[in-house]
């Protein structure tokens, strides 16, 4: 028996800046809308698909911390280093989004032709968009 990933549901506190954040983002990317409805968005890219959801307003407070327990960083993988440049010339530059820690950046320690950039969404989560 060998299972794959098919969904991830994503609870955030900013639905209305972190929603069209993602649906943008993701189709610059080449994924489809699933799903979308007030407050909500299925997107896929035909294998696994990513579900957003409004955190409840009594839950919100808590906000969001890539350190603590559960999910740091999604990741995308692209097909070429070169992908991986014209992501940042093309889509991260135009919205004003800075890569962080100190990407876009070779990562031999992963893999003799992994390469990636990394920056936030509106929540903090961090995004990886990477080739290996």
């Amino acid at each position: 028996m060998k299972g794959t990933l098919n969904h991830v549901e994503v609870h955030v506190s900013k639905p209305d800046e972190t929603i069209p954040f993602y649906r943008e983002l993701l189709l610059h990317l080449g994924w489809q809308v699933v799903s979308e409805w007030p407050g909500g968005l299925g997107v896929s890219d035909g294998n696994a698909s990513l579900w957003f959801f409004p955190t409840p307003e009594e839950l919100r407070a808590a906000g969001f911390n890539r350190d603590a327990t559960g999910m740091a960083h999604i990741g995308i993988r692209v097909d070429s280093r070169e992908e991986v440049d014209a992501f940042v010339s093309d889509y991260l530059q135009p919205h004003g989004l800075a890569p962080q820690f100190e990407t876009p950046r070779a990562r031999e320690d992963f893999g003799p032709t992994y390469y990636q950039v990394m920056f936030v969404d509106p929540e903090g989560l961090a995004i990886e968009v990477f080739t290996s």
